[in-house]
């Protein structure tokens, strides 16, 4: 419902509603207490950059706001509803992004990390936009790239080099032998491929 107030706002002629704007009219369509605290997490929120969790977002607030982690929860929720924030479950948390005046774009995501960086690709919008989806409607598409950022590739290469240098120091003369034949068989099959 919110989502489509903010639309509205884009194609009128009228100035562009502030996020107080957005919330306090969802909140008195909802018939929802407009308190100080949900006000002072939205000005949190609409500030952050990147992604994040919602004890971060605890973290961010000011000492004169003392709010519980229920209510920055059950606020954080709001806003999504809102279409002020994004929210993204990831495999171990729920992060949080503003979405207020941000274009649509999807993820990477590494999983060594768990770092998380947008990616602007209009290629998948128009893929997504030709998926047939009888009786659905689409509202938004969100893309998630798994994979391994370089950092932690570079990691993961010194790790591999140490354990193997630490298994050759161990090994006998003819288990190194057959280990390098292997490896040459390993290095062949994956050429033939």
């Amino acid at each position: 419902m919110c989502r489509a107030i903010m639309k509205k706002t884009k194609t009128d002629t009228t100035p562009a509603e502030t996020p107080h704007d957005i919330l306090t009219r969802f909140m008195t369509e909802k018939k929802m207490r407009k308190t100080p605290e949900r006000y002072a997490i939205l000005d949190v929120v609409m500030q952050m950059k990147g992604h994040h969790s919602a004890d971060e977002v605890w973290g961010m607030m000011p000492e004169s706001f003392h709010v519980s982690r229920g209510t920055i929860y059950s606020t954080l929720a709001l806003l999504v509803e809102c279409g002020l924030l994004y929210n993204h479950q990831l495999e171990n948390a729920m992060l949080y992004e503003r979405a207020y005046r941000v274009p649509a774009h999807h993820h990477y995501i590494c999983t060594g990390c768990g770092k998380i960086w947008d990616l602007q690709d209009d290629s998948i919008e128009q893929v997504a936009s030709k998926v047939r989806t009888p009786k659905f409607k689409k509202m938004r598409c969100n893309t998630y790239i798994y994979g391994v950022c370089n950092i932690c590739q570079a990691k993961l290469a010194r790790l591999k080099k140490k354990m193997a240098k630490a298994q050759q120091t161990t090994m006998t003369r003819e288990e190194r032998r057959f280990a390098k034949i292997d490896e040459e068989l390993s290095k062949a099959a994956e050429w033939f491929k």
